[in-house]
């Protein structure tokens, strides 16, 4: 398992297996973290991702999580992009949908087309379980 201290491993070709690449702040705080199965790391630095999840965090909490079977990730503007099914989530809804932007930066997921959106009550939440 690959685990960078910050942001993103460095910029080499070559292929990684179950890693985890964090992203702190300043202050060390964990602002996200995307884990993958498998990911190939192009010579533009780009990363060819299988299964990825990214969590972004409030705090000390999962804040939103993102799940698609692949996409590719450049490194450099921090932004991730596919046209693969793709499933967001937090504390009271899902998304899905098929093809998405994932820009770290701005802490901000778009998805491109057939978006679908849930929102539980906590009444739904305890109704289901």
């Amino acid at each position: 398992m690959l685990e960078a201290q910050q942001g993103f491993p460095p910029s080499t070709s070559g292929e990684l297996t179950k890693f985890t690449i964090p992203e702190r702040n300043r202050e060390g705080v964990l602002i996200w973290q995307l884990t993958g199965d498998r990911a190939k790391i192009r010579p533009d630095g780009k990363m060819e991702i299988e299964t990825l999840q990214v969590n972004t965090y409030r705090g000390t909490n999962v804040d939103w999580t993102l799940s698609t079977p692949e996409c590719i990730l450049d490194r450099q503007s921090r932004e991730a992009v596919s046209e693969a099914e793709v499933f967001i989530s937090n504390k009271g809804t899902e998304i899905t949908g098929k093809g998405f932007h994932w820009l770290a930066n701005e802490n901000r997921f778009i998805i491109r087309s057939r978006v679908q959106v849930i929102i539980y009550s906590d009444m739904t939440k305890k109704e289901m379980l």
